[in-house]
C-alpha cells in the first residue's frame, strides 16, 4: 500500500499533462498542480468546484477521489479517524465508475480495504466482509484484502477458510510477509507447533530483516525443543 502515494503523484502529473493538453479550465489544472505537492484540501476545493459545472467530467471526478484517497490516507497515518474519510472516498469513487468503469479499480479496491481495516480498528467485531468482498470483486489480486479477509474469518472461527487463504496468498505471492505472521499465529494458537515453525522459518528465510518473524521462529523453536525433552523424560520412566 506503500506504493498508493505514489500512484496519486503520476496520475496528478498526467492529469497536469492532460489539462493543460487540452486547454481545460483552471480549476482542474489547480487541482492537479495541488494533488503533486499533496495539498488535498486545496485539491478537493478546485475538483469540487469544477465537478459543480460539469458532474461527470470525467477527469475532475477522479481527480476528485484521488484527493479523497489522499487526504483519508494521510489522517490515517498521523492517527486520525478515518472511517468517515474512506466512506467519502468510496462515494467518488462510486460516481467515477458510473462514468468509467474501468478506471481505477485498483484503487477502488484499495480504499475498500482502508474502509474495512478502520471500521475494524474501531470495532474489532464490526461486519465488513461485504466491504471486502466488493474489493475483491474489484482486484482479486489485492493481496491486503484478502489477507484480511482471513484475519476476520479467523475471528470467527472459520480456521479451515482462514488458512486456505492465507495458503493461497502465499502461494500466489511469496513475498506477502503478513500471510507468514498470520499463517503461523494460526497454526500455533490450534497448537500446531511445528506447522507454525515451518511457516514462520520460511517467512524469516524470505525476510531476515523482519524482527517479528525472526522472533517467532525462535519461540516455536524453543517450544518444539521443550516438546522433546518432555517425551525423552517420558520414555526415560
Amino acid at each position: 500500500m506503500e506504493k498508493v502515494f505514489f500512484r496519486i503523484i503520476c496520475v496528478a502529473l498526467f492529469l497536469g499533462f492532460a489539462f493543460g493538453f487540452v486547454g481545460c479550465n483552471s480549476l482542474e489544472q489547480s487541482g492537479s498542480e495541488a494533488l503533486q505537492v499533496g495539498d488535498y484540501d486545496r485539491a478537493m476545493k478546485a475538483f469540487s468546484a469544477a465537478l459543480d459545472k460539469r458532474p461527470a467530467d470525467r477527469n475532475a471526478r477522479y481527480g476528485m477521489a484521488l484527493a479523497c484517497f489522499g487526504k483519508a490516507e494521510s489522517a490515517e497515518k498521523i492517527g486520525q479517524h478515518s472511517v468517515e474519510l474512506w466512506t467519502q472516498t468510496l462515494s467518488e469513487f462510486a460516481i467515477l465508475a458510473k462514468i468509467d468503469s474501468l478506471l481505477a479499480r485498483e484503487m477502488h479496491s484499495s480504499a475498500l480495504f482502508y474502509l474495512a481495516r478502520a471500521k475494524v480498528e474501531e470495532n474489532p467485531r464490526a461486519k465488513v466482509l461485504g466491504i471486502l468482498n466488493r474489493s475483491l470483486d474489484l482486484d482479486s489480486t489485492n493481496y491486503f484484502s484478502l489477507n484480511l479477509k482471513a484475519l476476520v474469518l479467523q475471528k470467527m472461527g472459520e480456521n479451515d477458510l482462514a488458512q486456505k487463504i492465507f495458503t493461497g496468498i502465499l502461494s500466489e505471492n511469496p513475498d506477502f510477509a503478513p500471510a507468514y505472521s498470520n499463517l503461523g499465529n494460526l497454526y500455533w494458537e490450534l497448537g500446531s507447533v511445528e506447522d507454525a515453525w515451518d511457516v514462520w522459518s520460511l517467512g524469516a528465510a524470505q525476510f531476515p530483516q523482519n524482527r517479528h518473524l525472526q522472533r517467532w521462529m525462535k519461540v516455536a523453536e524453543d517450544s518444539l525443543k521443550a516438546m522433546e525433552l518432555r517425551k525423552g523424560k517420558s520414555r526415560g520412566r
